[in-house]
């Protein structure tokens, strides 16, 4: 049986090769020493329970994906990626029931797809459903969506994924930061839709939040 330190070695060096990482910027990125990093890819020690959950993080896989003995290796340039298994509406807003970590699949994707993207930790893959961004991106897509933490990161046009109590959507962002007011815009031959406006303050206090900006989409024909 193989020692479980060849073997989170050898599975740490194929998930840096996918990113084309080296050992200085997975130190950096995962804040831990550089000879630390080094003994680990050289099977001389093995991560704590702590380390494992950060690495497991930092390429979205399991930590039973670092720890196993694959017989049959992940195709050269996929990424896995966390994958929300229910439809967020393009149309009026969707109810979709509070998820837990556990309701959180995984899916792999080609790096050719996934492009500058390809291995970001923060990305989550969700089916669109809805008409109301149809010009812009069909009913029934897979999108990439990177999480922010603070809509003052997000750029006037970009397209997110925001959740009113529960209920999620995605739409065009815009953010009047002098009146403070975020508006959220379709782009829909169906001229029903129309545009959704909340203050600053109802951000705050209805419970709206946005999960993050879509860079990425693509449909299955």
């Amino acid at each position: 049986m193989d020692d479980i330190k060849a073997i989170f070695a050898k599975n740490l060096k194929r998930l840096m090769d996918s990113r084309g990482e080296n050992l200085t910027e997975l130190s950096n990125r995962i804040d831990v020493a550089y000879s630390t990093v080094s003994d680990w890819l050289h099977a001389n020690k093995m991560p704590r329970s702590g380390s494992l959950q950060i690495i497991a993080d930092h390429y979205g896989v399991n930590i039973s994906d670092l720890t196993s003995n694959h017989k049959q290796s992940k195709a050269s340039g996929m990424g896995t990626y966390k994958y929300v298994p229910a439809g967020i509406s393009a149309g009026t807003l969707c109810n979709v029931d509070p998820l837990t970590p556990d309701d959180v699949e995984t899916i792999q994707l080609p790096d050719s797809v996934m492009g500058r993207y390809a291995g970001d930790s923060s990305i989550l893959m969700m089916h669109v459903n809805g008409e109301s961004m149809n010009q812009t991106i069909p009913d029934g897509s897979l999108i990439a969506v990177k999480q922010y933490n603070d809509i003052q990161d997000l750029k006037d046009g970009d397209i997110v994924v925001f959740a009113d109590d529960g209920d999620y959507a995605v739409k065009y962002f815009y953010n009047d930061r002098q009146k403070q007011i975020v508006t959220f815009i379709p782009d829909s031959t169906d001229k029903r839709f129309s545009p959704i406006m909340y203050t600053y303050e109802d951000l705050e206090e209805e419970n709206i939040n946005i999960i993050g900006k879509v860079v990425v989409y693509t449909v299955v024909l």
